[in-house]
């Protein structure tokens, strides 16, 4: 019987009486380690089990909530609002999602709750991308680019004039009369914090008395408020001729800080109506003051802090690593002059004439295929130093721990995860305050209004897109609305082509790529129509035509 089983497990080293039968001097050592691997083998195999069983969960979980926004939107073009129903319902109840998400469960949702932002303690994608050795290659290849057109540029000044003068004249005309954006965001910025607090605080605390009155008189008042701080920015803006970059600076934190201000008052809105005057016979009048209002300390971390959606406490770190600020600040140095010399090399010189010299479809063509490739490192270059480095730099400052200001967007197979993933920054912000609050009120008003699931898209997209027009218009001092309508009229329309096929990540890259050639090439032109080219109309007219399509070209 032996013999039979040693036949019949002959090669089998798991077997003890293999193990036996194969003993020599120092067998016994032997099949100690062999049963040590084999339960070594058995840890790693229940390790293994559970992490693809982990791993499986967060990406049903991530579907859910990459798709919840716009699913309606998506399926209602094909399904019935029956089927539609039974589509999101398993999304909008699932569990909590982990940590690399960004929106969470909570009681509410079995109520048809959309979730929230949830903030968590977790780094940006490119910082843990980066730990790796070939996205850091990735990282060398791009560095290495930015030292080839310094050495282009040294080169062609040394031919051209005889010494290596990098001629940085182009970055010093662009962030001009910095004094003056200095003194404009000071004033931005004293008005956000000190009187949208002070006036918050104030009617929180007296509305009970007469709540109709105080919520009339409040709301008109932050209306004016908000209409007066987009206008005089605005006005000194113009008032001092401000060069592109330094009111882009200017408008973009006007835009910013008025999105503070909404979220600040939107999200604290609701514990102060909910206060009544007897709840002082129940409560402490200390709990009543921290409660109606937040502290001070709080709203002013928010307003340095990198995220548009307010919370009382956010998840901190314990230490701040200043060599990290020091590198990321570094890298947007670095971006601006990559940006700068990509301008110097590509841009300049093939639109610096344009209205003086002859000019057709051709060149057209042949001028929106030649900007494809600086366009395209434009757009990257800004989203390293803007959403990556720049906002990197103030969470570790301010030991932000939630550093999800982007999600893998270059991996997006359609527009609308593209969208999402982005910019997650604002994005959360046009969910929170305004998609949210939009499907609320929806079903607030019954079945016939909340069956129009794409109106809080739509919406969300024409803000969107009227906000960015908005800064490009007053920075570039000219209304010419390519952007407006690529990102509101095609962005929309590829937004219900939706696939989960790798092919589709090609068709985003190409129409992406091909987008910003148009993007740079069409405002390069009306920049310089409006350098080389007369007027044709005087007043507003001049403003809001494009000049480039009435220039007189030269037969030459």
């Amino acid at each position: 019987m032996v013999l039979q089983m040693s036949g019949g497990m002959n090669g089998d080293v798991t077997s003890p009486v293999s193990e036996v039968n194969k003993m020599n001097n120092n067998g016994e050592t032997q099949v100690l380690h062999n049963i040590y691997l084999r339960e070594r083998f058995k840890d790693l195999h229940k390790t293994l089990e559970s992490e693809l069983s982990t791993l499986v969960e967060k990406k049903l979980q991530a579907f859910g909530e990459e798709n919840l926004p716009v699913s309606g939107c998506l399926a209602s073009s094909s399904s019935s609002p029956s089927s539609l129903s039974s589509f999101v319902t398993p999304f909008t109840a699932s569990s909590i999602l982990t940590h690399s998400h960004t929106r969470h469960t909570d009681s509410k949702k079995s109520a048809g709750h959309l979730p929230s932002r949830n903030f968590l303690a977790r780094p940006s994608l490119l910082k843990e991308l980066l730990t790796v050795n070939h996205m850091e290659s990735i990282y060398n290849i791009f560095v290495a680019i930015l030292v080839l057109l310094f050495f282009n540029k040294v080169l062609d000044e040394t031919i051209h004039t005889g010494s290596p003068n990098l001629d940085l004249s182009l970055i010093v005309w662009a962030f001009g009369g910095l004094d003056r954006v200095i003194v404009i965001w000071v004033c931005m910025f004293t008005s956000t914090s000190v009187l949208v607090y002070v006036a918050f605080h104030h009617w929180a605390h007296s509305r009970h008395t007469m709540p109709v009155v105080y919520d009339v008189v409040a709301g008109v008042v932050f209306l004016l408020y908000l209409g007066l701080f987009m206008y005089l920015p605005l006005q000194s803006l113009l008032h001092h001729f401000l060069p592109p970059a330094s009111s882009f600076i200017i408008l973009c934190e006007q835009v910013r800080m008025f999105m503070k201000t909404w979220a600040f008052v939107r999200s604290n809105l609701p514990r102060a109506r909910s206060y009544k005057k007897d709840d002082n016979m129940t409560q402490g009048k200390g709990q009543n003051s921290s409660t109606l209002c937040p502290n001070f300390s709080h709203y002013l971390y928010f307003l340095f802090a990198p995220t548009l959606v307010y919370r009382d406490d956010y998840p901190r770190n314990e230490t701040c690593d200043w060599r990290k600020v020091i590198n990321d600040l570094s890298q947007v140095l670095g971006c601006l002059f990559y940006t700068h010399f990509l301008f110097v090399r590509f841009c300049v010189p093939a639109f610096q004439k344009f209205g003086q010299e002859s000019f057709n479809g051709t060149n057209l063509l042949v001028a929106v295929f030649s900007c494809m490739f600086p366009g395209s490192l434009v757009l990257l270059c800004g989203f390293f130093a803007l959403l990556h480095a720049w906002l990197n730099a103030f969470a570790e400052m301010l030991r932000f721990a939630d550093r999800m200001f982007y999600k893998d967007w270059w991996n997006s197979t359609s527009y609308a995860r593209f969208y999402r993933t982005w910019n997650c920054v604002v994005h959360d912000w046009l969910y929170e305050y305004v998609y949210r609050d939009i499907v609320m009120w929806q079903r607030r008003q019954g079945d016939g209004c909340s069956r129009l699931r794409c109106f809080p898209m739509m919406v969300v997209f024409f803000i969107s897109s009227v906000v960015h027009e908005y800064i490009l218009s007053f920075a570039f001092r000219f209304f010419y609305p390519v952007l407006l309508v690529m990102f509101g009229g095609f962005g929309v329309a590829f937004m219900f082509v939706n696939s989960k096929a790798k092919k589709f990540n090609i068709f985003l890259w190409v129409t992406l790529i091909f987008g910003t050639g148009i993007i740079m090439c069409l405002y390069s032109m009306e920049w310089y129509a409006r350098i080389n080219c007369p007027p044709t109309f005087d007043g507003f007219l001049d403003y809001v035509v494009p000049r480039s399509l009435n220039c007189e070209f030269s037969s030459n």
